[in-house]
């Protein structure tokens, strides 16, 4: 009960902003139709039985005319006329294929909302790298979020749909045929006893007795199908891993390495997959021998009253169809456990990533960032960085950094300083103290640059639209940071990360913000990989076509530290040992 509740729980928190969005009123219109194309379905079926009630009895008396007419026609009997069986069948199909058409584009909508909305909280506030750096924020079933954006919102949506309606569906048959199945099967007497409607009877009990068992030999398969998603997404991303890093791991002589660890990270997909073949095995038992066994049985319990002389033949196959009708919405459990428990796995890992992004959206930072609209210093008081596990990274930093001069930020390796910028940018979320900072336009660049797929065109003008950026401007750019020979290429797509060398990737970088004209460039050891001739030369370009830029500097080098005229030493915000 407690597991059922807390499915209802994530089901209710994913599902609730849908159909309480801008598009509550498309997607609660085309959920009414489906569902009133689902109960006609239902109504057709109930319909339908009688007038197979009435070709069987043909059948059975070599009437070939009520046969005909029980297919094709009318059939009039004491109480009502029946429609012929193909009379219902052809607007039966129509309404089923409707009902497939419009629950598809019900959920195409839906996953594009989700994915949508995922996707911007992911990106917005800085929440995907939160969650990256963030370990606590990152539970068995809340790590890779590539997966659960791209596969677990369609299995969530495609599920949820299909779930929901089925339970209609079910709920429906049953008080349609259940008062049906009480006429039909008559009574029986037990020891002496008159029982009524006893085929229901049997019904209900064959079902609870199958439900029970059911579940108590497969709910194992929920933390067995969680585990082997999350076994699968790590698999994939070691994958993507060694082609993203296929010249260095060949550099090392690292392939026996990478070797064994896929093979062990499959290992570990075979051996859960294996468990939840064994479970499946038994519950496939189960089911399908629990399916076989309950329409025979109603042929052959039905059958002594058809001998007996008491029903027809077409009674006969209505009272099978009832009672399997009647079985099966009531048998919903058993019937569907295994996709129950994959649905279940789903909703879990979708609603746990979606916490998790909750919880980074709201942030543990406790700075304060006063942003001061006047052209001024950037000021730090009292400030005190944290790394993710709360230990102290700085403690009460007190700087100031003047604009429009060259700065460096010195220290040892590991101290801090790469930390502090992104404390600046706003984008590291565990701080306290204050920041003033001028609202003017502030460009960091990393020591690793981030070339996004696309143009070399869009990767030079990122984040801005390359449209923005003239052609003349942008060949002269590439020429200015010594990419002339890539001039050709500005329109080529490609995987420009694996095309360009380190060296050239940060020359780019600096091409873009000779492109973006920042008031505040922080650079992150962003020529690490260029010599000092050709480092000398970008800082002089930067230097020179923006002339008020302030730009402040981490590096290890002599020589770079030596043309920044403010150096501010952070060792001396370490905390002691």
């Amino acid at each position: 009960m407690k597991g059922l509740r807390a499915a209802l729980a994530d089901l209710w928190y994913l599902s609730r902003p849908y159909f309480t969005s801008a598009e509550r009123k498309s997607a609660w219109t085309l959920l009414g139709v489906v569902l009133g194309l689902t109960l006609l379905l239902v109504g057709a079926d109930v319909l339908q039985s009688f007038s197979r009630n009435i070709f069987y009895t043909a059948l059975q008396q070599r009437d070939v005319t009520s046969f005909l007419r029980g297919l094709f026609w009318f059939v009039h009997t004491p109480t009502m006329p029946i429609p012929g069986f193909f009379i219902i069948a052809v607007p039966s199909l129509l309404a089923a294929v409707y009902a497939t058409y419009l629950q598809q584009l019900l959920q195409l909508r839906w996953r594009r909302w989700l994915t949508h909305r995922m996707v911007s909280q992911w990106l917005d506030q800085n929440v995907a790298f939160r969650i990256a750096i963030e370990e606590t924020g990152l539970t068995a079933v809340g790590d890779n979020p590539d997966q659960r954006i791209q596969e677990d919102i369609d299995g969530f949506v495609r599920n949820t749909l299909s779930q929901f309606l089925d339970i209609v569906s079910r709920l429906v048959t049953l008080f349609s045929y259940v008062g049906l199945l009480w006429v039909l099967s008559g009574a029986i007497s037990i020891f002496g006893v008159r029982i009524p409607g006893y085929f229901l009877w049997i019904a209900l009990l064959y079902s609870l007795f199958a439900s029970v068992v059911t579940h108590l030999t497969g709910r194992r398969l929920i933390p067995l199908r969680i585990a082997q998603q999350k076994a699968e997404a790590d698999f994939r991303y070691s994958l993507v891993h060694i082609r993203d890093h296929a010249a260095s791991i060949a550099l090392s002589d690292g392939a026996d390495h990478e070797k064994r660890l896929l093979i062990g990270k499959f290992d570990v997909i075979y051996d859960n997959f294996l468990g939840i073949m064994k479970r499946a095995k038994w519950l496939g038992f189960l089911t399908d021998g629990l399916g076989t066994l309950s329409g025979n049985f109603a042929l052959l319990v039905g059958s002594i009253r058809y001998f007996a002389g008491k029903i027809t033949f077409g009674t006969l196959m209505q009272l099978v169809q009832a009672f399997s009708r009647v079985e099966d919405a009531l048998g919903w459990i058993w019937s569907s456990y295994a996709s129950l428990t994959e649905w279940r796995a789903n909703v879990a890992r979708l609603a746990t990533f979606q916490r998790t992004m909750d919880r980074a959206s709201v942030g543990t930072g406790k700075t304060t960032r006063e942003i001061k609209p006047t052209v001024c210093d950037i000021v730090t008081d009292h400030l005190d960085i944290y790394r993710p596990d709360g230990s102290v990274l700085l403690s009460s930093v007190n700087i100031t950094l003047p604009r429009g001069h060259d700065i460096v930020l010195i220290g040892p390796s590991g101290l801090g300083k790469s930390t502090l910028l992104r404390t600046l940018a706003g984008i590291w979320p565990f701080t306290s103290g204050t920041i003033r900072l001028p609202a003017e336009e502030m460009m960091f660049v990393p020591q690793r640059p981030y070339l996004p797929l696309g143009t070399l065109r869009a990767t030079l003008c990122y984040p801005r639209a390359p449209e923005t950026v003239s052609d003349d401007r942008l060949c002269t750019v590439l020429a200015q940071v010594g990419l002339s020979a890539l001039i050709d290429d500005r329109d080529t797509e490609g995987r420009w990360t694996e095309r360009l060398s380190p060296g050239e990737q940060q020359r780019l970088m600096f091409g873009r913000v000779l492109l973006n004209q920042p008031a505040w460039v922080f650079l992150d050891e962003s020529t690490s990989n260029l010599d000092t001739a050709s480092e000398n030369q970008l800082y002089d370009l930067l230097r020179d076509h923006i002339p008020s830029v302030t730009i402040v500097s981490v590096t290890h080098r002599t020589t770079l530290q030596e043309r920044h005229p403010v150096t501010i030493d952070l060792q001396v915000f370490a905390p002691s040992q």
